[in-house]
Order: C-alpha cells, then sequence, then structure tokens
C-alpha cells in the first residue's frame, strides 16, 4: 500500500482490506471518503496529509462502490479544527445573523413609512345614538288622570332599550304654562298660554320625578335632554319670559304686515311664536342663565333650542344671531369641560332650513330628507334624492350630522307619507343609515300619524289604545282635544309572531337600530347615485378595514318592474363580486344565509323594495377606491 496512507498501528492490514482497497481504476471510499484512487499503472493519487487514519478494523467492506458510510466521531474531530472549515463556519453565522438584523430593520421601516390605516374616531355619545323625542302628556299616563307624565316614560324604559335607543327628547309639553298675549296672523291680539321654562307642569310630575328619571337613566347608560324655546315667545309683551319677571316688548307688532317674505313673518308661521330680540343684553343673560339651569344644575345632557335672531332697528328687520349661537356655545363648553360632553341641538323648521348659510350652524340642525314648496310639491323619485344629498355640498355645507323625519309642529307636515310618495321603511331606512344622528319623534317606529291620532298606541284595545287606563267617562273632557278610537297599528300588534316583513315597521326599526352599530355606518365614507331609467338610488358606506356595506332602492311603483343589475355597472364604485346578504324588503327574494356568495354582477331588486348587502374589509382605503376605480376588480 502506498507510503502516504498512514496508521496508528503497526499491525498488519486484513487481506480483504486490501482486496477491496487496491482494485484498479476504482475510487477507495472509508467514512472519510475519497482517500485514494488507484490507476492502471498502479500509481495511487495524494491523500489529505492533514487526515491521519487511527485503525482499519474499525472499517466495514462496503457492499457497493456506492453505498454511503458516515463519518465517524475521531473523522469528525478531525474536521472540526480544520482552519478551512472554521472559516466556512463563521462566513455562514455572520451571513445569517446579518440576514437577520436586515429583516429586522426591514420590519421596523416598513411599519414606519407605510401608509397607516385612520384611527378608530372617537364619537361623543350623540353622534353614535338615536334620539327618541318624546311629547310626555301624549306618550303614557301612569295615574289614570287622561294626561301623560314623567312616570309613565319611566315605564318604558325597558321597551326603548329594547329598540336600542339611549337618548331622550322632553319636549317643551313638561313645562309649567302661563298667561299671556299672542299676536296672531290677523293682527288681532288674543290671550294663550306662554311657557315657564324652570318649573315642571304639575299635571306631568314633580321636579323629584325628573330627577328620578335623570338618575335611572344614568343607570342605564341612557341620556336625557330636553326642549327649551329659549329665542321665542307667544306673549306680545314677553311677560313671565323664561320664567323672568321682567317685561321686554316684541319689537314686530305687525309681523307679517305688507310682505310675508320677511325672516320675521316666516319665523311666526313655521315656529307658531314670536321672536325675541337678542340684542337686547337681558335677554341674552336670561337665556345663558337658562342653558346652566338645565345643563350645570340640574346636569341634563343637552338642550335643543331654537334659532336666535336680532333685530335691526334701521331696517325693521330680523337676521340669525350668531353672536348669541357663539355665546350658548361658549356656554356649553365650558360647562362640559368638568363633565362628559353636552350637546346643543337647534330646532329648525323645515320651512327656515334653506337661510342657513353656517356650517357650525348646520351640523347642529337636524335636517328633513326633503324641502319643499308649500304650492308644489313634485314627485319624490332616485333623482330628487340625489339632489338633495348633492344639494348640501352646492352650498358648500357638509353632509347633515343630524337627520329627522317627523317633527312635532304642524308646519312641518312635509307630505311624505301621507301623500304617499315613499313608503315608510324606505324613509326610515335612509335616515337610519345616512350617516349622522336620527332624530325619531315617538311612534314613528311603529308608523303612528301623530297629526290624527297623537296618542302613543302600546295596545290594539281599549279606547286609547293603553296610554292610560283611564274610563272614558273620568277622561273623555280631558282627552276631547285628541282624536279617539282605535288606533290603526300599535307596539303589541308589531311585536306579534308570525306577520309578514311589511307589517311590522317596529322589526324594521330594531334591525336597523341593531345594523347602525356597526363602524361603516357609525363613521365610514358615504357616496350615493341614482338611475333615472330604473328609478333606483343607492348608497354606500365603508370605513377602512371593516365591512362595506351598499343599500339599494328601487323606487319604482310598477309592480311588473324588477331591475336587473349589476353593482359595478349602477355605483361605478369597486363593489366586490362576492357579497353577502344582509337584509330584504319586504320579502327576501335572495338567499338569506350571510356566509353564502352572491354575485353582484346579477341581481335582481324588486319595485319598491330596500335591499342592503355587505362585503369583507378591503386592503385599500374606500377614498382611495371610490375616487380612482377605473375597472371592475373581482376582490373577495
Amino acid at each position: 500500500m502506498s507510503e502516504d496512507i498512514q496508521t496508528s498501528n503497526e499491525g498488519q492490514v486484513p487481506v480483504d482490506v486490501h482486496q477491496a482497497l487496491l482494485r484498479d481504476g476504482t475510487d477507495v471510499q472509508t467514512k472519510v471518503g475519497h482517500v485514494a484512487k488507484f490507476n492502471h499503472d498502479g500509481e495511487s493519487s495524494k491523500l489529505d496529509e492533514n487526515i491521519v487514519v487511527e485503525s482499519f478494523d474499525n472499517y466495514k467492506k462496503p457492499k457497493d462502490n456506492n453505498e454511503f458510510i458516515a463519518l465517524t466521531k475521531e473523522e469528525l474531530k478531525a474536521y472540526i479544527n480544520s482552519p478551512k472549515w472554521k472559516r466556512i463556519r463563521w462566513l455562514i453565522a455572520i451571513l445569517y445573523i446579518l440576514l437577520l438584523v436586515l429583516l429586522l430593520i426591514g420590519s421596523i421601516l416598513l411599519v414606519i413609512f407605510s401608509p397607516k390605516c385612520p384611527p378608530k374616531p372617537k364619537l361623543a355619545w350623540y353622534q353614535k345614538e338615536i334620539i327618541y323625542e318624546i311629547d310626555v302628556k301624549t306618550f303614557r299616563d301612569s295615574n289614570q288622570d287622561g294626561i301623560g307624565d314623567i312616570k309613565g316614560v319611566q315605564e318604558k324604559l325597558d321597551y326603548l332599550e329594547k329598540n336600542d335607543i339611549k337618548v331622550i327628547l322632553l319636549q317643551s309639553s313638561i313645562f309649567n304654562l302661563t298667561s299671556g298675549t299672542s299676536n296672531q296672523l290677523n293682527e288681532r291680539n288674543s290671550r294663550v298660554k306662554n311657557i315657564d321654562l324652570y318649573n315642571i307642569d304639575s299635571s306631568v310630575g314633580s321636579d323629584n320625578d325628573l330627577k328620578e328619571l335623570s338618575k335611572n337613566l344614568y343607570r342605564r347608560a341612557m341620556y336625557l335632554i330636553v326642549d327649551l324655546p329659549l329665542s321665542s315667545t307667544f306673549d306680545l309683551n314677553s311677560y313671565l319670559w323664561y320664567g323672568s319677571n321682567s317685561s321686554v316688548r316684541t319689537k314686530i307688532n305687525t309681523t307679517c304686515k305688507g310682505t310675508s317674505n320677511n325672516l320675521a313673518c316666516r319665523y311666526y308661521k313655521t315656529y307658531g311664536r314670536l321672536p325675541l330680540d337678542f340684542t337686547d343684553k337681558n335677554i341674552q343673560e336670561q337665556s345663558i342663565a337658562t342653558l346652566r339651569h338645565w345643563l350645570s344644575v340640574n346636569k341634563f345632557d343637552g338642550v335643543r333650542v331654537d334659532l336666535p335672531l336680532d333685530f335691526n332697528s334701521s331696517t325693521n328687520s330680523y337676521k340669525i344671531s350668531y353672536e348669541t349661537i357663539n355665546k350658548w356655545t361658549s356656554t356649553k363648553n365650558e360647562i362640559e369641560k368638568n363633565t362628559k360632553p353636552k350637546l346643543l341641538l337647534f330646532d329648525i323648521p323645515f320651512g327656515l332650513q334653506d337661510i342657513i348659510e353656517d356650517d357650525n350652524l348646520h351640523n347642529q340642525t337636524a335636517h328633513t330628507l326633503f324641502l319643499f314648496n308649500n304650492e308644489h310639491r313634485s314627485p319624490i323619485n332616485a333623482h330628487a334624492l340625489d339632489q338633495r344629498i348633492q344639494s348640501f355640498e352646492t352650498n358648500r355645507l357638509s353632509k347633515p350630522q343630524f337627520w329627522q323625519l317627523g317633527s312635532k309642529r304642524k308646519s312641518d307636515d312635509i307630505g311624505l307619507i301621507h301623500e304617499n310618495q315613499l313608503p315608510r321603511e324606505i324613509v326610515l331606512t335612509m335616515i337610519m343609515l345616512f350617516g349622522g344622528t336620527p332624530v325619531v319623534l315617538y311612534g314613528e317606529e311603529i308608523g303612528l300619524d301623530q297629526k290624527s291620532f297623537p296618542l302613543m298606541s302600546w295596545t290594539s284595545d281599549g279606547a286609547y289604545g293603553g296610554f292610560s287606563a283611564c274610563s272614558s267617562v273620568n277622561c273623555s273632557r280631558v282627552l276631547l282635544p285628541y282624536q279617539i278610537g282605535v288606533p290603526p297599528t300599535s307596539v303589541k300588534r308589531q311585536e306579534a309572531l308570525g306577520g309578514e316583513a311589511k307589517d311590522s315597521l317596529l322589526n324594521l326599526f330594531r334591525r336597523l337600530s341593531k345594523l347602525r352599530r356597526h363602524e361603516s355606518f357609525q363613521f365610514g365614507l358615504l357616496e350615493s347615485g341614482y338611475d333615472v331609467k330604473e328609478n333606483i338610488f343607492w348608497f354606500i358606506r365603508e370605513a377602512s378595514g371593516y365591512r362595506g356595506y351598499v343599500t339599494v332602492f328601487n323606487l319604482n311603483k310598477n309592480d311588473n318592474h324588477t331591475a336587473h343589475i349589476s353593482l359595478y355597472e349602477l355605483t361605478k364604485r369597486d363593489v366586490p363580486l362576492h357579497i353577502h346578504y344582509e337584509y330584504q324588503w319586504p320579502k327576501a327574494h335572495l338567499s338569506t344565509p350571510n356566509k353564502t356568495h352572491i354575485d353582484s354582477d346579477n341581481l335582481f331588486i324588486h319595485p319598491q323594495s330596500i335591499s342592503i348587502f355587505w362585503w369583507i374589509p378591503k386592503l385599500v382605503k374606500p377614498n382611495i377606491l371610490f375616487k380612482t376605480a377605473k375597472e371592475h376588480s373581482h376582490n373577495q
């Protein structure tokens, strides 16, 4: 054997080992690998001088030249200490650590410089909840005297919570009435009742009853607002206004003489009250004191006030008193520094909302979906709806923060429901899901017509629909001003099981109340549009990182006209191909499980119907999708 092979054993090499190793043209393999290769001339290649083989006794004869034999422990130790392999190991370790450092740096840079999703906005309580407006005297009579009272409201708090209502607005009918003199449109004076804004009318309860209601609401995490008509009076001479003993005369005795287009006349026709002059510092101070009384002393969560005006003696006309509005707002801001946020809401009749030009006042006013001319009321269609929404941008105003369907005033009877222009369900869905806070008048959740039946209808039996247990003999005189009879609907009837969806506006109201809790309806973007040919109106609500929703209204009154649409072609927005069912009215024509995929490019929308669909959150901000979508992207 070649002399280059060193052994630590001086014994003879076994014959079978020689036979296995000394084979012409054969690679000699050991557990170390290729040790030598013998050529035809018998010469072997040079072995690695650094490798010392201790003994041949431990080797086994390979069965095959290609058989792999693992290294022994001694052979591994020999390679571990080799400078060549040390350098290789150090190089691999350094590269590995460098890779980890680069990955860490890349992750940090990605977090820092990547576009961030906008934080979830922190909304005040009045931006999240439904405001439920109550006329206490017609809501619920608890003591059987024929007059609704504060304790009657307490009896129905469970009902309000069931409807997901957390905010109660008490109309000014709770206040004590005093005598006064009013100037009528025919310029005649008449004796009327004025309002004392400091004292509760004994027929509806006491101050203790009001405090008990406030405490009960606080325990239920509910809120209380009171209606304060600070800016107007029934009394021509303004005796006992705000409960004050001061006498402040109104500046206009002939309100609508000459032209009826002046602000004072429009104010009187819509409010039914005479405007006070807030250039009088006494009036300003008294109004601020009244605000403090209810927001600070009685710790109410908010107030609703009417529109203050200033009188210009040189032109003998009124204008909006923005100075007073700013002082009221400052007073509210000062009070809420030491407590939770307070609400200052303005009660402006629908007929006066066209004079609003200031964005702050606009955002503190409850708006109606439609503004009608009293002499002419055009049909409500998809195009008219879209024009109403876009009109705010045209006037450089933001979209309303508060929406309102009905009103306590007859001047606000816009004929939206009574003239059968739109189903109640469609209008209710719009004001609940458009964005902002809906102000709901009591009974609207069951379709009650307060103009013809002002008593809240709780049951379908009895002369008063569950409003009072008072006998007709004892209460006929008290309830004489109201039209008495069996109400066409009631809470109990609409809660009954087994009815159709179209028979229960209350069930729809409860469904919408829960749906608007979703983030996209709370603070998501609003995009709307229409299709003239199909008379379809739609709007999309979507917040970044949350479910997106599209609501489609088919306003066509022809029962045979079912629209066949593609949501992308209809909206020109990035609506995914696969969407999911959320709600349909009056009948669910599509598969109702919300996990079922629905093809958004192939939908039937039935006439006089509501269809609400949703899709999973997208990875792109909705405002980017809305503005840059050029082609249909079928995202899942």
